[in-house]
């Protein structure tokens, strides 16, 4: 049972490390973790890049060499990747990795670490568990299966379509019919919802042509 005297003891415990680790002038400094789940994302990013700009490859192309063998590096032992190198391995960061390795060549070079993600991914439930982890929230199942799609691992119709033309709308009209968008997910809401437009277009036509 907690009383007084422990939790005083607990809190002066706390101070002191905290205290301890802030520097000279008193403040504190802090670093992103290393990330399988950023890695993987720009890897994708940058093979896009010279897909679009063959010119830039000689600059691109040791940035993803290097996360490839950092990504290799880095799978745990049961074949996946967690959001960090001490996490343990989930299925969204996971098939973002695997879908990284496909769009590249990583595939090649790496077929074992490819074939370990290939079966964590299955034995997880593929495609259909990230779809089933985040429900009816597109914010991150969407993004993670456009860069399976982008990889070429899972067809664009079997991506849920992102409400893109909202984006023209002001932010006061999302309080107005209670839709909550917080402004960091327009981003994604446009260029992945554009996206898959591009390569699955709807079929209504007058949508298309406001769309287009």
């Amino acid at each position: 049972m907690l009383t007084t005297d422990r939790l005083q003891r607990g809190y002066e415990t706390a101070a002191a490390a905290l205290l301890a680790e802030a520097s000279f002038t008193g403040h504190w400094e802090g670093e992103l973790s290393s990330s399988p789940l950023s890695t993987a994302t720009a890897i994708a990013a940058f093979q896009l890049a010279i897909r679009e700009r063959p010119e830039h490859a000689g600059e691109f192309q040791p940035l993803i060499d290097g996360g490839l063998n950092w990504l290799a590096r880095h799978q745990n032992p049961d074949g996946g990747w967690g959001d960090t190198v001490l996490s343990h391995s989930n299925i969204s960061t996971s098939m973002l990795a695997y879908a990284s390795f496909h769009m590249t060549q990583g595939k090649t070079n790496y077929p074992v670490v490819v074939e370990r993600a290939a079966a964590y991914t299955a034995e997880r439930g593929g495609f259909a568990a990230i779809r089933k982890r985040y429900g009816k929230d597109h914010t991150f199942s969407v993004p993670i299966l456009t860069q399976c799609a982008l990889a070429g691992l899972i067809p664009w119709t079997q991506i849920s379509p992102l409400p893109f033309e909202l984006g023209w709308l002001p932010h006061s009209f999302f309080r107005w019919i209670r839709l909550p968008v917080v402004s960091y997910a327009l981003p994604a809401l446009i260029a992945i919802g554009q996206a898959r437009h591009y390569h699955a277009p709807r079929t209504m036509p007058l949508r298309r042509r406001a769309t287009s």
